[in-house]
């Protein structure tokens, strides 16, 4: 475990803060800070389109010893190496694994994308895998598709990832409050009093706790309706 606390927690952050804090954001950092340590120190690991300086989230992969590339199409990030995600300037077979977070949703073709990163993986090498499903449209610079777990089952199955594990981030009530908190966000805009905000930001703060304890009970996983709703799915793959 290298000694890293394995969670994220969903109080992570200040009040005010959590107002433009998404539980999707809290799902994919979470997520990675889990199966992130798979990976041995000093292994070569490749952030595909991550952010070298002002990440995103709470999660950072600096912290778990192993030797990381950053690639990235926008300079803006500082990456390694600047590079289109579906032509990576790389050997075959170099990296020991791959983190592709929240950014196959941007591509026109997500298939080349993953046959990409199948090829630069090592034989047994992983690939960690975040993308949204019941999350607005985005653009960075362009937002493309959703698909669900099936979709994401099949297409890996049919490169030669095995075993596959998905799970979902997240279930009815995680996408109910991050529906309304994207709302409030808007509309805080809007207010000139800091104490509002405040308000505001603890009232989501409280939501998001609740969410994610409803999300975990019984009557959410075994309902018909409510566990087929997810904010997205993180994904664990190995290359055969």
């Amino acid at each position: 475990m290298n000694g890293i606390v394995s969670r994220i927690s969903v109080d992570s952050g200040s009040v005010a803060g959590s107002l433009g804090f998404s539980l999707r954001r809290h799902y994919v950092d979470d997520f990675h800070a889990r199966h992130v340590q798979i990976f041995p120190q000093g292994s070569l690991v490749l952030d595909l389109a991550g952010n070298r300086t002002s990440k995103r989230g709470l999660f950072d992969i600096e912290r778990y010893g192993l030797n990381v590339v950053y690639a990235n199409i926008s300079t803006a990030k500082h990456p390694d190496v600047q590079a289109d995600a579906h032509w990576l300037p790389f050997g075959t077979g170099v990296f020991d694994g791959v983190i592709c977070s929240e950014m196959l949703e941007h591509v026109p073709d997500p298939v080349h994308v993953l046959s990409e990163i199948r090829r630069v993986l090592k034989r047994n090498g992983t690939v960690l895998i975040s993308v949204p499903f019941l999350n607005r449209i985005h653009g960075d610079p362009y937002d493309f598709g959703r698909y669900t777990d099936t979709y994401w089952q099949d297409v890996l199955k049919s490169l030669r990832f095995e075993p596959i594990k998905i799970e979902r981030q997240g279930l009815f009530w995680s996408v109910l409050v991050d529906m309304l908190r994207e709302y409030m966000n808007a509309k805080a805009a809007r207010f000139r009093s800091p104490g509002l905000i405040f308000l505001l930001g603890a009232l989501v703060r409280i939501m998001k706790g609740i969410a994610v304890r409803l999300d975990s009970r019984n009557f959410t996983q075994s309902s018909s309706v409510l566990k087929n709703y997810t904010s997205g799915f993180g994904i664990e793959a190995v290359k055969t």
